[in-house]
């Protein structure tokens, strides 16, 4: 098992606070270097590429956070384009984490009398740390006073709440979150700014406190006498920083980061983030539940602290909403969804799938794509229901709602991602007041933005992405399908597959889960990606949880793929081969789980001798009723869908699968799910669509022949 890990810290702020450190936690060793990027979101991006095959995990620092208000995100562009950025590692940024410990402290620290906020708080941007800026003023509120006047719009004024102060603030985000956040450092600094940030130090004066993280108050500069004689709240570790703020003479520093966690002098809750995930072998991010247990936070604080730290609460819309669908469903006698799902057109010819859209047929290829973005700016439709699905294992019915986007992956890809976070959020509302419990993501909008993370923690129900069960059906197919080929033998002793299972691009979030998964129903695999390290490191992995499986490590696919009985990929190789398909062994099952595939149909044709599946579709339990059509044969749907359906079959109401990254013990205990429940495999789908017992067949003779 893996004992030493090293992380990158990668901070968007000033470079020369850099240091590297190491320390131990939890009986593991942890190795950081820091890096500083000066505010240059190209150079972040260029590190996180350059670094991503030498790491264990990415803690990005004083990145713009997303900042939730009354339901809504309000997500800097430049967040999104860090957080976009394809990496086969965790990039960790506190998100969640950080609200709930440091409200916990606070709540802590005011009952221990160690805060008194009546002698008031100046917050330097409030906006940014809106959980501690709510909780203060929700119960402190003539003591609250903030500079984000200042920090968001450059006027030099303290100001305290008032009523209309939500909608200035909504009106600044709109402009603070497309500004380039450099134009708000010391970089910018010119002689007016110096003497507007000097003013804001006169108008706080009588402050006793003032609450915002080291970096935050370090960018107020010159005007950082504002920290003079007075406590200041931080809630990061960094000596030369601390070092920096005390020679404004401040009375003394109170840091909310929990002590328990402060395992190196340079600790912060990006860092944290990391080293809790890397130690409970948790790649992908958190939910609200899950960091509340490993903070081990008291009963009595957390029911306090969720107040502020979660953003599940019943918008205007939804209440309204809430109203009409009850009328509705007395008026119309329906049964209220166990679950919701969103979907979209993959292509201009599902579009016109829509009931009323089949009329433009016939119109023009060359307006297309003018039509795709025209009818993408319409609202969300409840495209369809899925009813009657019945559980084997305890015979309960569940019926689910079917939401539809007007937009194809290629309108997706060019729209803002906050316009999309809008439209899903509303569906999550609305399925919230119709009585749905769960909500899933399907196809491009689980990948929108941040993989699904502030629609999650935005919606009043959960949301899980569905990736858990599309990676085990796609694996649960290339197991059905390599059986189906008979050319292996199995081995009656253990039901294993005699046989060697390659897999190129093994240390990705895809590749890794699906290298141990694989580990355990064949003898041999093979494991393929660039670096050698991280390889060495992935089979001491799987050798935890397949000791009797022969582990086979290379960098290059060529070397081996003739002997592969089977063969998934999970690369994101854009413009070149990562195999030679001349290569493979006849009769070699491929699963191809990239995306752009990794295989053409080009490939298809020089070898009908191998059989190449695309991915693993499911089938429902019960007399399943689909209301609308989703592109596939009878019942058969998404496995992602499917998930979401068995979430709400196991009454498990939570984000089962959330960002970029899958666990495979959750691909495993979904797998379990879907067997116990009668969740069945559908028909394989290939490049030229279903893949018929007769296809297989034909594919297998001529693989006999050619052996």
């Amino acid at each position: 098992m893996k004992n030493t890990y090293r992380i990158a810290e990668i901070s968007f702020g000033r470079p020369f606070w850099d240091a590297s450190f190491e320390f131990d936690y939890g009986g593991k060793h942890f190795e950081v270097q820091r890096f500083g990027v000066q505010f240059s979101v190209d150079l972040m991006k260029k590190l996180i590429t350059s670094l991503r095959d030498q790491v264990d995990a990415f803690a990005l620092t004083s990145l713009p956070p997303v900042i939730r208000m009354d339901g809504k995100s309000y997500v800097h562009r430049q967040y999104l384009e860090i957080m976009g950025l394809p990496s086969s590692v965790p990039l960790c940024d506190g998100t969640g984490l950080r609200e709930i410990a440091n409200i916990n402290s606070l709540v802590k620290m005011i009952d221990q009398g160690k805060i008194q906020p009546e002698q008031g708080v100046f917050f330097p941007a409030a906006i940014l740390n809106i959980e501690l800026e709510e909780f203060m003023r929700h119960r402190y509120p003539k003591s609250v006073h903030m500079g984000d006047a200042y920090s968001l719009l450059g006027l030099p004024l303290v100001v305290r709440p008032f009523k209309g102060l939500k909608t200035v603030t909504k009106t600044a985000l709109n402009i603070a979150t497309m500004r380039d956040l450099r134009n708000n450092t010391p970089f910018a600094e010119g002689k007016l700014q110096k003497m507007m940030r000097s003013s804001m130090v006169s108008q706080a004066e009588h402050l006793q406190y003032v609450c915002g993280d080291m970096p935050m108050v370090l960018l107020f500069d010159s005007g950082a006498d504002v920290v003079r004689n007075k406590d200041v709240i931080v809630w990061s570790h960094h000596p030369l920083m601390e070092q920096e703020i005390r020679k404004y003479e401040p009375r003394s520093i109170i840091n909310l980061f929990p002590e328990e966690f402060k395992a190196s002098p340079y600790m912060n809750y990006s860092i944290l983030d990391a080293v809790l995930r890397l130690s409970h072998n948790r790649t992908a991010p958190l939910s609200t539940e899950e960091w509340e247990q490993l903070l081990a936070t008291e009963t009595e604080v957390r029911s306090v602290a969720r107040q502020y730290s979660t953003t599940r609460q019943t918008s205007t819309q939804a209440k309204l909403s809430n109203s009409i669908n009850f009328v509705r469903k007395k008026m119309q006698k329906s049964t209220a969804p166990d679950f919701a799902f969103v979907v979209h057109a993959l292509s201009h010819k599902d579009l016109l799938r829509v009931p009323g859209l089949r009329v433009l047929n016939n119109m023009p290829k060359s307006w297309n794509d003018p039509f795709d973005r025209m009818v993408s700016k319409a609202p969300p439709i409840v495209y369809g229901e899925v009813k009657h699905v019945i559980s084997q294992a305890n015979g309960k019915e569940i019926n689910g709602l079917i939401y539809g986007l007007f937009a194809t992956p290629k309108v997706l890809k060019e729209s803002d991602p906050e316009v999309i976070y809008r439209q899903i959020e509303g569906i999550c509302n609305d399925a919230a007041a119709r009585g749905a419990k769960i909500a899933g993501l399907g196809a491009y909008t689980k990948i929108v933005g941040d993989q699904g993370i502030t629609i999650n923690q935005n919606s009043p129900i959960p949301v899980t992405t569905g990736n858990s069960l599309s990676a085990s059906a796609t694996l649960w197919g290339l197991n059905e399908a390599v059986r189906k080929m008979a050319l292996v033998k199995i081995d009656p002793a253990d039901n294993r597959v005699d046989g060697m299972a390659m897999v190129i691009g093994a240390t990705g979030s895809i590749g890794k889960v699906s290298a141990k998964l694989l580990a355990l129903s064949f003898k041999r695999v093979c494991l393929v990606a660039p670096r050698m390290n991280r390889l060495e490191e992935l089979r001491e992995e799987i050798r935890q949880i397949a000791p009797n499986c022969q582990v086979i490590l290379s960098t290059n696919a060529n070397e081996l793929a003739p002997q592969a009985d089977a063969l998934l990929t999970a690369t994101s190789s854009f413009d070149q081969k990562i195999v030679d398909v001349m290569l493979l062994k006849p009769g070699c099952v491929v699963a191809d789980c990239s995306r752009p595939l990794d295989f053409e149909m080009e490939d298809v044709r020089k070898r009908p001798d191998i059989l190449i599946m695309e991915s693993g579709e499911v089938n429902l339990p019960g007399p399943v009723e689909l209301t609308c059509d989703l592109g596939l044969p009878g019942k058969t749907v998404y496995a992602c869908l499917a998930e979401t359906a068995l979430l709400a079959m196991e009454g498990r109401h939570e984000s089962f699968t959330m960002g970029r990254d899958i666990e495979w013990d959750k691909v495993k205990q979904i797998y379990k799910m879907a067997r116990k429940h009668g969740v069945e495999l559908a028909e394989i789908q290939g490049h030229m669509g279903v893949i018929t017992d007769r296809e297989i067949e034909l594919t297998r003779q001529l693989a006999l022949l050619k052996r």
